[in-house]
């Protein structure tokens, strides 16, 4: 197995974990703001929708723009959504607008990442392991939804909605950082390939 596939395999699980964190936090705080269930409820339908839309226009995006960059640039921005969700709950007294909006950018941003980093998966696991690890990268981020719920709703009762938004934020930026290790990983490992080939060695 491909040594980046061990910070590939926490940053997957880390992205679950800020998925959780940001959907309870965003969603109490629109029930907050709104003092309506129905609101709340409206606001995961939403990002439901942004999912589903975000997955068919992910093709279109990948022609015009490298895998890599949008890689890094994903968590950053999920990052910066966060931050400034984070600001408003805590400095605004009108921000249901706000949500909305970064609530829908955040689905579309969540589902695009999870599309890019499921393209890496194949150069990081042997064929014949792919269903295993598959399988594994599954209960973990099972695992941390679960644990990371119950996480979530004891900070956001006992220390509020904006640290809950700031731990995501520093989690996001904690993925881009391990993102970007298995870019760094993958480019080594070709390139110790490419000089240890034949064909390398020949011209050598």
């Amino acid at each position: 197995m491909n040594i980046a596939f061990y910070p590939f395999w926490a940053a997957s699980t880390l992205l679950s974990l800020i998925q959780v964190i940001s959907i309870t936090a965003l969603t109490c705080l629109t029930y907050k703001q709104t003092d309506s269930l129905i609101y709340a409820v409206l606001l995961l339908c939403i990002y439901a929708l942004g999912h589903a839309a975000a997955k068919l226009i992910f093709h279109r995006l990948a022609k015009h723009f490298a895998a890599s960059g949008l890689m890094l640039a994903m968590p950053l921005i999920k990052a910066l959504l966060l931050i400034a969700a984070a600001f408003a709950s805590s400095h605004l007294t009108e921000y249901a607008a706000l949500i909305y909006i970064s609530f829908i950018l955040l689905s579309v941003v969540t589902r695009w990442e999870s599309l890019l980093l499921k393209s890496l998966r194949p150069q990081l696991i042997e064929g014949e392991d792919l269903d295993k690890t598959n399988n594994l990268i599954s209960f973990a981020n099972n695992t941390v939804t679960g644990i990371g719920l119950i996480m979530t709703a004891i900070t956001i009762l006992y220390a509020g909605i904006p640290l809950a938004l700031w731990i995501a934020a520093s989690l996001s930026l904690a993925a881009l950082a391990l993102i970007g290790t298995v870019q760094r990983l993958i480019r080594n490992s070709s390139h110790s390939s490419l000089k240890l080939s034949p064909r390398h060695a020949h011209h050598k």
